[in-house]
């Protein structure tokens, strides 16, 4: 009789545990999921995350961080101060506008004392930076990644198994505490008077 009331609580306290965590799992997801649309509501708005890998723009900008750049900006509505994103060959500089020439926009880091040596274009221009977040970037850097690609195809997967494995452990355990019992009862009687009909 003992062990019989003893096992009930463990199932009880195994099944109170499971709902924990399959608590805990739904607010991740849901994190993640309103995570991702906003990274497609923004994408759709124009903005493109860009990771700062160099310090030329500190302290305004620190190594690390992600900008947000807009790519909907037109080259021609810069102005001077204005913070553009400038490609350059395979590269992707993001420094302050110094100077508005006929030929075009001179460009110059925060943190530089010079300016830089090219004049940029408007075919060179890729968007306005209207604001960053810091250390951001080093997971922009990392999910862009081979190892990031891995990563992301790994946690989705785990996610799918995971969910899975919750539903089917607090499955077992209802069953074991007889949760299901009256629903079945029900489903029975419901099934018998179908019959006798």
């Amino acid at each position: 009789m003992n062990s019989g009331l003893e096992k009930k609580k463990r199932a009880i306290l195994h099944f109170k545990l499971l709902c924990t965590l399959r608590l805990i799992y739904s607010l991740v997801m849901g994190v993640v999921v309103v995570l991702g649309v906003s990274v497609a509501v923004l994408f759709c708005a124009g903005l493109r995350p860009y990771a700062v890998i160099s310090g030329s723009m500190e302290p305004n900008i620190k190594v690390g961080s992600v900008c947000m750049v807009d790519v909907k900006v037109p080259f021609s509505q810069i102005k001077e101060g204005d913070v553009i994103s400038v490609n350059m060959g395979d590269m992707r500089v993001t420094h302050r506008v110094y100077k508005l020439t006929r030929d075009g926009a001179i460009t110059k880091g925060d943190a530089n004392k010079d300016v830089d040596n090219f004049t940029v274009t408007s075919d060179q221009y890729f968007g306005k930076t209207v604001f960053s977040l810091p250390f951001l970037g080093y997971g922009v850097i990392f999910l862009k990644s081979g190892a990031g690609l891995v990563f992301g195809i790994g946690f989705i997967v785990l996610a799918l198994v995971l969910d899975f494995l919750l539903d089917l452990a607090i499955d077992i355990t209802r069953g074991e505490l007889g949760l299901d019992k009256k629903s079945k009862q029900t489903s029975d009687g419901d099934t018998d008077e179908e019959e006798k009909n």
